[in-house]
């Protein structure tokens, strides 16, 4: 099924990109506002990861899907605007790898900077996504801000392009510095996995002069939330309670009012959302702490869940037996 799903997936986006497969490559071949040749700066004609790897042939089953948090501060006048469904500037972001299907078009022609697009997927947190060849291939990718600043140090845009350092995405632990969150099976995958810059390993970009910095894996749960295991692993306690964003500044799972304690007032405030009466002033609702399960709805289970580990029937996240919350 999986394998038939490609195919159809396939089928329509070779019918969306048969107008960039071959021209991708000089989507935008001259800036006018820098004026340089071959300036691969993104706007909203650059090709997105997967149309690119449809567009060459590629099958989307043998891919891998990297998620990856931008600083705020890699938004600028040339990457920041509306893309073609979204009628609201953002901030465009751009995957570049060394190798596999992708790397070149099949008339042999070499990608240039800055790469493909990524898509935005949460736009509060600033994350994107990208899929790329999981063939063996592309061992090493560059995430960057679309920005090609070119070599010439006089022009305004120069001042900013940025990229991290290259990310191994294959053979992760063999690295001195790359690691797997707590919970990865599979050393030679990093599939739904995210790279969070990390501002304690920078090189000076040889033809820049400005810093690239290294970044880390962690898992990916969703909604802007990140951490240190996998779903899989047994220390992983739930999208919220695991999340290690600094940016998330939650309440804890439960206490929806967030009042710093989960308590029949929790119950009360889910009851009144779902019946649309408003909460009592003064008081708070955290969407976030109130689904407890973390099936992306808020609903009277949630309340229900809250209610069992009150009753210490269950934990917070539902396992069982009930262990006294630590203070």
């Amino acid at each position: 099924m999986k394998k038939i799903i490609s195919i159809v997936l396939a089928v329509m986006l070779v019918a969306a990109v048969a107008a960039v497969s071959v021209g991708a490559v000089s989507y935008n071949p001259i800036d006018p506002d820098t004026g340089l040749i071959g300036s691969y700066t993104v706007d909203a004609n650059t090709p997105y990861a997967e149309e690119a790897i449809v567009a060459c042939g590629g099958d989307l089953s043998e891919t891998m899907t990297l998620y990856f948090q931008a600083p705020a501060d890699w938004a600028n006048k040339f990457n920041t605007f509306a893309g073609p469904d979204d009628s609201e500037p953002y901030m465009h972001v751009c995957i570049y790898w060394w190798g596999g299907i992708g790397k070149t078009w099949p008339d042999g022609t070499g990608v240039q900077w800055c790469g493909y697009q990524a898509h935005l997927v949460d736009k509060e947190s600033r994350i994107y996504s990208a899929r790329i060849p999981s063939d063996g291939g592309t061992p090493t990718v560059v995430w960057n801000n679309g920005v090609n600043g070119g070599m010439d140090d006089t022009k305004e845009i120069f001042n900013y392009a940025r990229q991290i350092l290259d990310l191994n995405t294959e053979g992760v632990e063999a690295g001195t510095t790359d690691t797997l969150p707590e919970g990865s099976s599979d050393e030679w995958t990093c599939d739904g996995l995210i790279s969070i810059i990390d501002y304690t390993r920078s090189e000076p970009n040889s033809l820049t002069g400005f810093d690239s910095y290294g970044s880390k894996w962690y898992a990916y749960y969703g909604k802007g939330c990140y951490g240190n295991y996998t779903t899989d692993s047994p220390n992983f306690h739930g999208r919220t309670a695991s999340c290690v964003n600094p940016d998330h500044n939650h309440a804890k799972p439960g206490d929806v009012n967030n009042d710093k304690s989960v308590d029949i007032n929790d119950v009360l405030c889910i009851q009144r959302y779902l019946a649309n009466l408003p909460q009592p002033t003064g008081m708070s609702f955290d969407l976030d702490a109130a689904d407890v399960d973390e099936d992306d709805f808020v609903s009277i289970m949630d309340a229900t869940r809250i209610q069992r580990f009150l009753a210490q029937i269950c934990n917070i996240d539902g396992s069982k037996p009930y262990v006294e919350p630590a203070e």
